[in-house]
C-alpha cells in the first residue's frame, strides 16, 4: 500500500508511525498522479491562530490546495482522508454529530468546513472532524495554558468553555485504525471536557495555580458515537497524560478501545 501525507509537521508524523506501506510527502497533484497511492492524507493546513489574521494563506491551503489535491486523487480512485475541526460549529449547543448544521464561528472554522464540502464532493473520502489537538509542542489552542503554566506558575481558564481534546499521538492512532476498518464519510473524534479540567490535569505535570473565570459560554464538544460503532473511544484524561507521560495502551484486537 502507498500512501501520500501533504506535509511533514507533527500530525503527519505521528500519523505515519502507525501507516503500513510506504508513505510519501507531497502537496503537488502533480506527484499525485505520478505515484498513484491508495490513500492521500491531507494534514497540511494553516492552524488556527494564523488563518485567523492570514486569511488567503488559510484558504489556498486548508480549502484551494486541499480540493485541488482531492482532485487528483480522485482521478486515480485514491481514498481520500480530510482532517477537519470542531471549529466548523458555533459552540452554543455541544455534542455535535456529524450531521449537525455548521455554522462556523471563525475564518479557520470557514476554510475547514469549505474543504470538507470539496473533497465530499469529489466521493470516495473519509472526513475526521478533530477536537483540539494537543501535545507539548503543537501550536494549538491549548498552547497558550501550558506554556503560562511553564512560565508563569498560572494559566488562566474558562469554566464555562467545553471542547474534545485529542493527543496528537492519539490522532495517528485513530487514523491507522479506521484505515484498516474501511471506514468512510464523516467521522467525529472527540469527547467532553471542561477546559479548566483541561488545565488542572496539565497542573498535574505542570505544577501551578488554576485561575477559573466565568466567561461566555461556549460547547464545542463532539457526540463520538459513531467513532464507538468502530470500537474506538477517546478519554479525555488520558488523551492529557498521553503527551506527558506516554505509554498508553492501544488495544487492537475485536473491541478496541482507544483510552
Amino acid at each position: 500500500m502507498k500512501i501520500i501525507v501533504t506535509d511533514e509537521g507533527e500530525i503527519a508524523r505521528e500519523i505515519a508511525k502507525d501507516l503500513p506501506g510506504e508513505v510519501l510527502v507531497t502537496d503537488s497533484p502533480y506527484r499525485v498522479l505520478q505515484e498513484r497511492p491508495d490513500i492521500v492524507i491531507h494534514t497540511y493546513e494553516v492552524p488556527y491562530q494564523e488563518a485567523n489574521w492570514d486569511r488567503a494563506r488559510a484558504w489556498n491551503v486548508n480549502t484551494w490546495l486541499a480540493i485541488n489535491m482531492g482532485k487528483a486523487d480522485h482521478k486515480i480512485g485514491a481514498l481520500n482522508v480530510y482532517l477537519s475541526s470542531s471549529m466548523i460549529f458555533n459552540g452554543r449547543r455541544g455534542f455535535y454529530g456529524e450531521t449537525s448544521t455548521p455554522d462556523p464561528l471563525n475564518y479557520y472554522g470557514v476554510t475547514k468546513l469549505a474543504g470538507e464540502i470539496g473533497i465530499a464532493s469529489l466521493g470516495n473520502y473519509l472526513v475526521l472532524r478533530l477536537g483540539f489537538p494537543f501535545s507539548l509542542s503543537y501550536r494549538g489552542l491549548l498552547y497558550n495554558h501550558l506554556r503560562s503554566l511553564v512560565l508563569r506558575g498560572r494559566a488562566v481558564c474558562n469554566r464555562n468553555f467545553y471542547l474534545s481534546i485529542i493527543s496528537t499521538r492519539g490522532i495517528g492512532r485513530v487514523v491507522s485504525l479506521l484505515l484498516k476498518k474501511g471506514a468512510t464519510g464523516v467521522i467525529n473524534v472527540g469527547n467532553r471536557v471542561s477546559e479548566c479540567e483541561v488545565v488542572e490535569e496539565m497542573t498535574k505535570y505542570f505544577p501551578g495555580q488554576v485561575v477559573e473565570k466565568d466567561g461566555k459560554h461556549f460547547d464545542f464538544s463532539l457526540d463520538d458515537w459513531l467513532l464507538r460503532s468502530f470500537g474506538i473511544k477517546l478519554s479525555p484524561r488520558n488523551e492529557l497524560r498521553e503527551p506527558f507521560a506516554g505509554g498508553i495502551s492501544y488495544n487492537e484486537g475485536e473491541n478496541t478501545v482507544v483510552t
